[in-house]
C-alpha cells in the first residue's frame, strides 16, 4: 500500500512538472508573438516614412488665397516699393545671343524644390510674370524640411503653365523636396546653363537668353518662419521686411522683360516702379 502511494506521489509531481513546463513554453511563445507584432509595425511605420515621405500639407494659412493676391498685386503697391538695388538686377552674360519665341522673350527659371532660396524667389518671379500672362496649375508646396529656412511655404512650377502674348516662361524643377530627381534640363535650356552657369546654382533665371540672375533677388531671412498669409501680407505692404525686397525684385524682373519685348503691355512697363527699376538694369 505504502509503495502505491509513492508511486502516484511521483506521477503528481511529474505530471505538476509537465504542466508548468507547458505553461513556460506558452509564454515564451506569446511574448516572442508579441515582439514580432510590435517589429512588424514598427517596420512597416518606418517603411512609409521614409519610402514615400509625402510633401507636408500647406501651412500656415491659406495658400491659394495668397496665390490669388500674388497673381494680382495692385500696380499702386508696386509703385510704392523702394528702388532695386544693383545685386537684384539680371547680369549681363558676355557674348550671350538672345533667345526668343515667336518673337517674344524666352524667360527660363532653374530651382527646385527642396531649395529655400528657390522658395522665396518663386514669390517675386510669379508676382513679376503675372503682369504679363496668366500661370496656371501652380501648386502650394514647401522647401526641404532639413535645410535652411525649413518648410518655407512656396509654389512650385512643376505642373504648372504660363499663358502670354508678350514672354514665354519655361521651368525646370529638377528636385522634388526631398533631393530626389524631377525634370531634367535639355537641349537648349541645358547648354544656356552649361556655358553660363556650370556650377547649376538654383535658382538661376535667364531673360532672353542674354541676362541671368543667380541666387535669391530677395531677402530671404525675412520670410523665416512666415506662413503664406504673413508672406502675402508683408508682399503687400511696401514698408513691411519682405515688401522691402520683394517688390523692388518684382519691378526689376517686369523691367527686364519690358527692356526685351519692346515696352509691352504699354500699361505695365509705363508703371512708375517699373521705370524707376530700370535704371539698375546693366547695358
Amino acid at each position: 500500500m505504502a509503495k502505491s502511494t509513492r508511486t502516484a506521489a511521483k506521477q503528481r509531481a511529474r505530471e505538476v512538472r509537465e504542466a508548468q513546463a507547458r505553461k513556460e513554453r506558452q509564454r515564451t511563445q506569446l511574448v516572442a508573438a508579441a515582439v514580432g507584432v510590435v517589429v512588424i509595425v514598427i517596420a512597416v511605420a518606418v517603411g512609409i516614412v521614409i519610402g514615400n515621405r509625402p510633401a507636408p500639407a500647406p501651412v500656415g494659412g491659406n495658400g491659394a488665397a495668397a496665390l490669388a493676391k500674388l497673381k494680382t498685386i495692385p500696380a499702386a503697391t508696386l509703385d510704392k516699393a523702394p528702388a532695386p538695388t544693383a545685386q537684384q538686377a539680371p547680369t549681363k552674360l558676355d557674348g550671350a545671343t538672345a533667345r526668343t519665341t515667336d518673337g517674344k522673350p524666352v524667360v527660363l527659371y532653374v530651382g527646385a524644390e527642396f531649395c529655400p532660396y528657390c522658395a522665396v524667389e518663386r514669390w517675386a518671379l510669379i508676382g513679376a510674370l503675372s503682369r504679363f500672362g496668366t500661370f496656371s496649375g501652380l501648386t502650394e508646396t514647401t522647401s526641404s524640411s532639413t535645410d535652411a529656412l525649413p518648410d518655407t511655404p512656396t509654389f512650385s512650377f512643376l505642373k504648372s503653365s504660363f499663358t502670354s502674348d508678350h514672354l514665354v516662361f519655361k521651368a525646370v524643377e529638377t528636385q522634388d523636396r526631398n533631393g530626389q530627381p524631377l525634370q531634367k534640363l535639355e537641349g537648349d535650356d541645358a547648354a544656356l546653363v552649361q556655358k553660363y552657369n556650370p556650377k547649376g546654382s538654383i535658382p538661376w533665371i535667364n531673360y532672353g537668353g542674354t541676362r541671368a540672375t543667380t541666387g535669391p533677388t530677395v531677402d530671404s531671412n525675412a520670410f523665416e518662419g512666415k506662413t503664406y498669409d504673413q508672406i502675402m501680407a508683408g508682399i503687400l505692404d511696401p514698408a513691411s521686411a519682405i515688401g522691402k525686397s520683394v517688390g523692388p525684385a518684382i519691378n526689376v524682373m517686369t523691367a527686364q522683360v519690358c527692356a526685351q519685348n519692346g515696352g509691352q503691355p504699354t500699361a505695365v512697363c509705363a508703371a512708375t516702379g517699373v521705370k524707376a527699376a530700370s535704371a539698375v538694369l546693366t547695358k
